[in-house]
């Protein structure tokens, strides 16, 4: 071997030496630096110089600095990470609904709870001027509360539309980002001839900032470039081209925000496509946390005003008159119904609340076709039902829909939520304490020349409407008599003397019912089929007389065999005698009776909501349940994702990371080497001094 070929060859190692030394140099600097993947220097021997039957060898060849990387690894971080950011949005806004509906003071518990405690101490002392006022005063704070968590609500949805709005331009920013990079990283491979590694690695980098924004999948040409695909295989990145996503308001709700792609030559709404990463995240929470609490808080506050007016307008107020509504009508004025922008119709969709009971907590979409609508409802995506006129009630829903004026063209939508604004649009509407209508406007009595021990109680009213309450304000039109004839028969009087209507018999065609009574017929009415007095006589008319009374049983007065009702029920029990009589008339006491105030107590536990089986204290407590059950599982489930990702990136770091400790073992082994390279060049340039010092 010559003295050159010595030269030569410690001349190879000192260079790989040197790479190597630069290259575990670049190591440690980058140790801390997110996304490095540790590099190393390939070495190859030199091709030998051919000689004889042999070779000589002609040193060390550096091949190439490689990336230490594994795709699956990274690739699981990245899925890993982005069903995390989308965990970890979604149970971000969850807990602020959660704490909201929960909060013992702020809640809607304890409104409720001081409302009805009001109204139980009305039933207790409904003569008092002080346990009006409470009531009312209860009822305002009841309805501002209503009102208070549905303000929360809206700023949660505008917080979480701007959450998406901003998570959007950033997407668009790493996707720009990755197509540079696919840029940079062909060019750099095309003049150095090797892949660029710190090039790949931020590239690397962008892609898991990418993933913790929205789900994505990756591909790779032949050149090396990157493609990028998000939501139904939409193409984020081609190559070093981008395309764009958008957050752009519905055009079925001006509230709820669509996500727009934008791609070279098509653009779609891709938002029911669109899963992982914080923008996933929001709008899940959106759809399946948000929407549905506020629709369950419009259901309980409908159903709250509804019920609650209802059974006021059953009973008399301090004036003895009939009470009237004593919240606003929310049922009224809480169905929303949001024509989409795009119809070209100009039908107006209207939608009334018939059955609190049936109402769900879903939005509906109506979809108009060939001149048929179609009714979807949007929480489990089932169809109600086809309709080829208007109006329908959709009584299995709790509501009627019907066309105010206009016309639908073929592809018109329009959403309906039945209870969106109920609990933004309740209000009280009874502002005079004196129009509380606490007592009951029937009451009943026993004559004090009764002989039997039976004894009439009054039950309920149930309706107002009926001729015996709007005849006349202010008293029964007319007041009734139950007087025995026997032991074991009663008849039902006119307690005025005057003539009166009598509702058609049960069995019209036996008029035995009845009978003649102190001189005065009672014919059959040939053109109405009702019975009504031929003429006024002396004594007092019979309604109905001879019904039988079974003293184990008791009797309902109302209905009557002959079919007669007036809207109200009264109960006689016991064990009468002949000439018992017992009084049915218009009450009017307002101050002291309580009747209709227990009637309102009681709808606190009456199941109104949810088909006749639960109470709105069941309701909201369930809702209360569900949202923070709700919470509880994405808490558990973003825990058990952190651990997967924290496992998954300690896999990756095992392969790919920087260990210190091991770089230092190399930079000392490089170090020795180029020590020893070095002298051998040291000794090959001795050789050569000695060489030419030969032919001096």
């Amino acid at each position: 071997m010559s003295s050159g070929d010595s030269f030569s060859i410690g001349a190879t190692g000192l260079a790989a030496a040197q790479r190597g030394l630069s290259t575990t140099g670049h190591n440690i600097s980058n140790s801390t630096t997110e996304g490095y993947s540790r590099q190393r220097v390939n070495l190859e021997t030199m091709p030998p110089t051919a000689f004889g039957s042999g070779g000589i060898g002609n040193g060390v060849l550096v091949s190439g600095i490689e990336r230490v990387y594994d795709e699956f690894l990274t690739g699981q971080v990245r899925n890993i990470a982005s069903i995390q950011e989308s965990l970890g949005a979604n149970v971000e806004h969850t807990r602020q609904i959660e704490n909201m509906v929960a909060d013992r003071e702020s809640g809607l518990a304890p409104a409720m709870q001081d409302f009805f405690s009001a109204v139980n101490g009305l039933a207790n002392n409904p003569s008092s001027t002080s346990s009006r006022q409470v009531l009312v005063s209860a009822a305002r704070s009841l309805s501002d509360r209503f009102i208070y968590l549905d303000e929360r609500m809206e700023i949660l949805r505008t917080a979480s539309n701007r959450g998406l709005e901003t998570t959007i331009i950033e997407i668009n920013e790493i996707a720009s980002a990755i197509g540079e990079a696919n840029k940079r990283i062909i060019t750099a491979s095309q003049i150095g001839g090797k892949p660029p590694n710190d090039l790949l690695d931020m590239r690397d980098k962008l892609l898991q900032d990418l993933s913790e924004h929205i789900s994505i999948r990756t591909s790779y040409q032949k050149d090396g470039r990157l493609n990028v695909f998000v939501g139904n295989g939409q193409l984020l990145v081609f190559g070093d081209t981008t395309s764009r996503l958008e957050a752009k308001a519905t055009a079925s709700d001006p509230r709820k925000m669509d996500i727009i792609y934008h791609g070279p030559d098509t653009e779609a709404v891709v938002t029911k496509f669109i899963t992982g990463g914080k923008i996933g995240g929001l709008l899940d929470f959106q759809k399946n946390i948000l929407g549905r609490s506020q629709n369950e808080m419009g259901r309980i506050a409908i159903g709250i005003s509804k019920a609650f007016n209802d059974q006021h307008k059953l009973g008399m107020d301090f004036h003895s008159q009939l009470g009237g509504n004593f919240f606003t009508e929310t049922e009224k004025l809480a169905p929303q119904v949001l024509p989409n922008r795009n119809n070209k119709g100009d039908a107006i969709i209207k939608t009334t609340i018939t059955d609190v009971d049936n109402l769900t907590t879903s939005d509906y979409e109506l979809r108009f076709f060939d001149g048929t609508y179609s009714l979807i409802r949007l929480s489990d995506d089932e169809l109600i039902g086809r309709y080829s006129s208007m109006p329908q009630e959709i009584s299995e829903e709790g509501f009627t829909l019907s066309i105010e004026q206009g016309s639908s063209t073929d592809l018109d939508t329009y959403i309906i939520r039945p209870t969106r604004l109920g609990a933004q649009r309740i209000g009280v509407k009874l502002f005079d304490i004196n129009k509380i209508a606490a007592a009951s406007p029937i009451r009943v009595e026993a004559s004090i020349t009764n002989l039997g021990n039976a004894k009439i109680s009054f039950d309920k009213v149930f309706d107002t409407s009926t001729p015996a309450f709007t005849a006349m304000r202010g008293e029964i039109s007319p007041p009734y008599a139950v007087h025995f004839i026997d032991d074991n028969h009663f008849e039902l009087l006119d307690n005025t003397g005057k003539p009166v209507a009598v509702t058609t018999l049960a069995n019209p065609e036996d008029p035995a019912v009845l009978q003649q009574r102190d001189g005065r017929k009672i014919e059959e009415h040939s053109e109405h089929g009702d019975w009504e007095d031929e003429k006024d006589v002396s004594g007092v008319p019979a309604v109905e007389n001879a019904i039988f009374y079974d003293p184990v049983e008791g009797v309902n007065i109302f209905p009557t065999p002959g079919g007669l009702d007036k809207g109200f029920r009264v109960h006689i029990t016991g064990e009468p005698k002949k000439g018992d009589t017992f009084r049915i008339e218009y009450n009017d006491d307002g101050t002291t009776n309580n009747e209709n105030a227990l009637e309102l107590a009681g709808l606190e536990n009456r199941p109104t909501l949810s088909n006749g089986t639960a109470n709105f204290t069941d309701v909201y407590s369930d809702l209360v349940t569900s949202i923070g059950a709700k919470a509880h599982e994405l808490e558990i489930n973003y825990d058990a994702q952190s651990l997967l990702l924290e496992h998954a990136k300690d896999r990756r770091e095992a392969i790919s990371g920087v260990n210190t400790d091991e770089e230092a073992v190399n930079l000392i082994r490089y170090q020795k080497l180029y020590q020893a390279n070095a002298q051998a060049v040291a000794v090959a340039n001795k050789m050569m001094d000695v060489l030419l010092s030969a032919f001096r």
